[in-house]
């Protein structure tokens, strides 16, 4: 990953909408292990909506930066959840329920920045999802819905969020609609 994209997922706007498509499972940990330690580090709610897939190893990754999972855990700093636990909460027959998604996703952010609350003011709160990557293919229209839904919730909350994008070939391409949805864009190492 190049410096820029380093800093945005160190430093995120805290509005920002940050996409990264990727085909190598290592750099995937490490951009989202990087973009919640910086977090965690800076006293902010870390929100992690992570695969089944990914739950264990990313935890791990944490665990090896030296994190106290379980303690960030208890004081509602830290929530991991499966993306798949959450898509089935508020997708019911491939149509996505707005307004579940709206109340689940904020009583998550809600938890987080009441954690990090400082002196009365607010704190700040990342969240890193692969909910759309994994509705991406089965689902195209719920997956753009789901994006501009987020873009709501970003600029309700003051939130930055990381959304990861699984290809299947590094000569794949993210669609152009779905790259417009975020304000930046983590560009994929070329290939060799």
């Amino acid at each position: 990953m190049n410096a820029s994209g380093t800093a945005i997922l160190v430093n995120p706007h805290p509005c920002g909408h940050i996409v990264y498509p990727y085909t190598d499972e290592g750099l995937v940990g490490q951009a989202v292990c990087l973009f919640a330690s910086a977090g965690l580090r800076d006293h902010e709610g870390v929100v992690l909506i992570m695969t089944s897939e990914h739950c264990e190893p990313f935890r791990l990754r944490l665990r090896t930066e030296g994190f106290n999972l379980e303690t960030y855990e208890l004081s509602g700093q830290l929530t991991c959840v499966t993306s798949e636990e959450l898509l089935a909460r508020f997708m019911a027959g491939g149509s996505l329920d707005e307004q579940l998604f709206r109340s689940t996703i904020s009583a998550l952010i809600g938890r987080a920045r009441a954690s990090v609350t400082n002196g009365g003011h607010p704190g700040r709160v990342r969240v890193f999802g692969e909910m759309v990557s994994q509705l991406r293919n089965s689902n195209p229209v719920a997956t753009t819905r789901l994006e501009q839904l987020w873009g709501e919730v970003i600029e309700q909350h003051s939130v930055a969020l990381l959304c990861t994008y699984a290809l299947a070939h590094s000569y794949d391409e993210m669609p152009h609609e779905l790259i417009a949805l975020h304000t930046h864009n983590i560009e994929r190492e070329p290939p060799p």
